[in-house]
């Protein structure tokens, strides 16, 4: 049984249908309410329903005032797919992450802040590509000199133009700032808080489906008119890409070998306070004792990972080696120094000048120490 107006299935035993609210004629308590209405009457009812569901703008009367409801234009066409951008930089970010620690084995946390850094400068181009996009603009507009500054003041302002006033010292800083103030505005946003607080509220426009533009772009009336289909995945991806073969080729400058030293060395030093604060708190034993009498003491280490009490792998970032030697430490008068001389087979980190990683080693008939607990 399928109801007359709407077509959806209809169980024998209902009032009325769910999806049109129409009478179900058929059903007992129902029968009574058939003599009001002729058959020629349903059959325009239905008619008129079925018009209502098919028009673009819906009207319906209540208490004498007609009101009508425009539906959303063709999403492919007005809709800016931001979710796809983000989701796209995440994926690249952690493909970035999978070649810096498994290709070019550099340490957790500079994989770590590598791909933080991408993330956050990748973030920051969608957020242009989709305030352009969203204006009517291609993702690629804001990339191309002199044609991103027209486009942008003719998103705000709806002349392009104006952007030459940005070239005047000082008037056109002013100017600039005036710009962010209404760009919040021609999005439905506050236009101070866009010019106080632009890292907050440019991507909350940029990436947010009620940031709707309202603005006077000339472009984006002739986009809504011929219904150009905007693709934002490719802007995206060829941004994102780029950026991503940029970072990758960081790995081949020599500077890359400063930063990854820089990393390992801090990873050290970090290991270095938790075996400070651990001899503080009485978790070294030396012969059977507390490590607590003044003196000098070594610790052996095979594996600085094994030193830590969270399972966050710590190796090289140089050579992506397990980090081995030993710590010094020296107590005197209630004072507490430790060092660390680690290698990673091929370097050397310790704060003497020593370069051969063979003479990375505890020295015989010293006294070493061992945690417990």
């Amino acid at each position: 049984m399928v109801c007359p107006r709407c077509g959806a299935e209809l169980n024998s035993k209902q009032r009325y249908c769910m999806k049109c609210g129409a009478l179900n004629y058929e059903h007992p308590d129902n029968q009574k309410l058939k003599q009001y209405i002729t058959e020629q009457e349903l059959e325009d009812a239905n008619q008129e329903y079925q018009k209502s569901v098919n028009d673009l703008t819906k009207t319906i009367e209540i208490g004498g005032k007609v009101f009508s409801d425009t539906p959303e234009g063709n999403k492919k066409t007005t809709y800016v797919d931001t979710r796809a951008m983000l989701v796209l930089l995440f994926v690249i970010t952690l493909g970035l992450a999978g070649i810096y620690y498994f290709v070019f084995p550099y340490s957790l946390t500079m994989t770590i802040f590598l791909c933080l850094l991408f993330f956050v400068l990748g973030f920051i181009i969608l957020t242009n590509i989709s305030l352009y996009m969203k204006g009517g603009y291609s993702g690629f507009t804001p990339f191309i000199p002199f044609y991103g500054q027209y486009a942008y003041f003719d998103i705000v302002f709806g002349n392009g133009w104006l952007f030459l006033i940005s070239l005047i010292p000082v008037v056109g800083i002013i100017y600039f700032l005036y710009s962010l103030y209404k760009l919040g505005k021609v999005f439905g946003k506050s236009g101070k808080l866009t010019l106080f607080l632009p890292f907050i509220l440019l991507p909350i426009i940029a990436f947010s489906d009620r940031a709707v533009y309202t603005g006077p772009s000339k472009k984006y009336k002739l986009y809504l008119e011929k219904g150009k289909k905007r693709n934002t995945v490719v802007p995206a991806f060829v941004c994102s890409f780029l950026i991503l073969l940029l970072f990758v080729g960081f790995t081949q400058i020599s500077f890359s070998k400063n930063v990854a030293t820089l990393f390992t060395q801090k990873d050290i030093d970090r290991i270095t306070n938790s075996v400070k604060q651990d001899i503080s708190d009485g978790l070294y034993y030396c012969n059977d004792e507390v490590l607590s009498q003044d003196g000098k003491y070594y610790i052996e280490v095979d594996n600085i990972s094994d030193i830590q009490d969270y399972p966050i792998p710590i190796r090289s970032a140089l050579n992506g080696k397990k980090l081995s030697g030993y710590f010094y430490i020296k107590k005197s008068d209630e004072k507490l120094t430790v060092s660390a001389y680690m290698t990673d087979g091929e370097n050397v980190f310790s704060d003497d000048n020593i370069n051969n990683p063979d003479d990375i080693s505890v020295p015989k008939g010293v006294t070493v120490c061992t945690k417990q607990g």
